[in-house]
């Protein structure tokens, strides 16, 4: 698969690497000629998404590490490690850990409530403030991909932790593009719809749900990890060196149509 104009050669750190749509995402960058650090806490899943990239490619194109985005200190240890393997600055970051179980608001507890928002949010401030300030000291440029969804700004029934936390993300990127935009670090995000791929794909799991969300999509079918990968390329590349602090919605359009609101009875345990 050719590569995109200013992504190959470019050293990315993609967070919640060994999910199904993170993996997907480090795959497809790798194939479009970037060199990628995959991280995330757990060892297994990230070891496996680079094996699969190995497999596919040969070796040196992606690199394992796990961290706690939690963290601000592992963190830092994660950048100083992938400066280390790809022999020199990081060039861009994808923030895609997150935490996701659906449940009623008026049953979530605080600390469930906690524990989304500090993965979610926390985690995206710590890599990006990370990366930011060694971009910014060393005078170079840098490029931020955060990942939302619709309901960062549309709301969802079932999943209020997220959809604030990605709320929070989305702020954070609009007032980060234009802080940084001026010193050469771009900060952007997408917002893609839903994927055949870990949580996003829980409610449609069945069938009949499937097929309404399908019906409730104008371009009438799911999106795919591969197209989501593409366009955080896109906003990693030179090809979008104007583009600031914006968010690329990749949902066939489900947000001009309902949205997920049509599946509040979806909930579980809702009546």
């Amino acid at each position: 698969m050719a590569a995109l104009a200013g992504v190959d050669g470019k050293g990315i750190v993609v967070t919640g690497g060994g999910g199904g749509l993170g993996s997907a995402m480090t795959a497809e960058l790798c194939r479009l000629g970037a060199r990628v650090v995959v991280t995330g806490r757990t060892k297994e899943t990230l070891s496996a998404a680079v094996a699969a990239i190995d497999d596919e490619l040969g070796p040196g194109r992606a690199f394992a590490v796990t961290a706690d985005v939690r963290e601000p200190e592992s963190v830092a240890a994660l950048v100083d490690r992938a400066e280390e393997w790809l022999g020199g600055p990081v060039d861009g970051l994808v923030n895609n850990a997150s935490g996701l179980f659906p449940v009623k608001a008026e049953e979530l507890s605080p600390r469930g409530f906690e524990a989304v928002v500090r993965i979610v949010l926390n985690g995206t401030w710590h890599c990006t403030s990370e990366l930011g300030r060694r971009w910014l000291a060393a005078g170079r440029g840098g490029a931020v991909v955060n990942v939302l969804t619709p309901y960062a700004w549309m709301g969802a029934p079932g999943i209020v932790h997220n959809a604030s936390a990605k709320g929070g993300v989305l702020a954070m990127t609009r007032t980060l593009g234009a802080e940084w935009a001026g010193r050469g670090v771009r900060v952007n995000a997408v917002a893609p719809g839903w994927m055949p791929v870990g949580g996003t794909d829980s409610l449609a799991g069945d069938e009949a749900v499937r097929d309404r969300l399908i019906g409730a999509i104008p371009a009438g079918r799911l999106l795919k990890p591969q197209e989501t990968a593409r366009a955080v390329a896109y906003l990693l590349s030179d090809d979008a060196m104007y583009i600031v602090g914006e968010v690329l919605t990749i949902d066939g359009g489900h947000h001009l149509s309902k949205g997920l609101h049509e599946f509040s009875d979806e909930i579980p345990g809702r009546q």
